[in-house]
């Protein structure tokens, strides 16, 4: 129910069994809420906690959510979100974010914040295809990893770029987390069996 609040600035801190994999989602604001109140990240990404939520879940690993929130937690290694993930120690984290598939052809686009880490990103990119071109469902859903293919190369996201742990930044556009254009609730089924084709692969690369 919280991940459904429209004004409550929250973090959501989950610990499961894995603390060296942490999924963070740092702009969650459910469907139907695009704007945060944030003078830096105006814009939410809508329904991406539920989707962050679900892969830590697959996952068994510890998650944290910020929602709606007041400043830009993975744009400042003080805030809660980055010390929540700094304290967990993790070897590999998974950020959650979205977009409306206006800046890039692809629905899905992965980057680890440098092209010095391609190789990661596409591996990972190549997982995801894999198992998508097994599922007639996602016949049409693209997915690079290739960060010189990439709008959303996240080279000034702090979290993202910490040598701390191996950092994968993903976009995920409408249809992979929100109901339909303009309305509210949760994600579809079908957002939620894309999360497992994500969760699997990330499990065969990273344990």
């Amino acid at each position: 129910m919280m991940l459904e609040s429209t004004e409550q600035s929250l973090l959501i801190k989950e610990e499961r069994s894995r603390s060296d994999i942490v999924v963070g989602v740092p702009h969650h604001a459910p469907a139907g809420t695009p704007s945060l109140p944030c003078p830096e990240h105006k814009d939410s990404d809508e329904n991406v906690g539920f989707i962050g939520r679900r892969l830590a879940e697959r996952l068994d690993c510890c998650s944290v959510i910020a929602c709606n929130a007041t400043i830009d937690p993975n744009k400042h290694l003080d805030s809660n979100y980055s010390l929540q993930i700094a304290a967990w120690h993790p070897r590999v984290l998974i950020e959650i974010h979205g977009h409306g598939k206006v800046r890039t052809p692809y629905d899905v686009e992965i980057s680890c914040g440098s092209a010095d880490f391609n190789d990661y990103s596409e591996a990972l990119a190549a997982g995801v295809n894999r198992r998508l071109s097994a599922d007639e469902r996602f016949a049409d859903v693209s997915v690079s990893g290739r960060f010189q293919d990439l709008y959303f190369r996240a080279t000034k996201t702090l979290t993202i770029t910490d040598t701390r742990w191996l950092a994968y930044h993903i976009e995920l556009s409408s249809r992979l987390r929100k109901p339909a254009v303009g309305l509210t609730g949760k994600p579809t089924q079908f957002a939620y069996r894309f999360c497992d084709h994500l969760a699997a692969a990330l499990s065969e690369k990273h344990g």
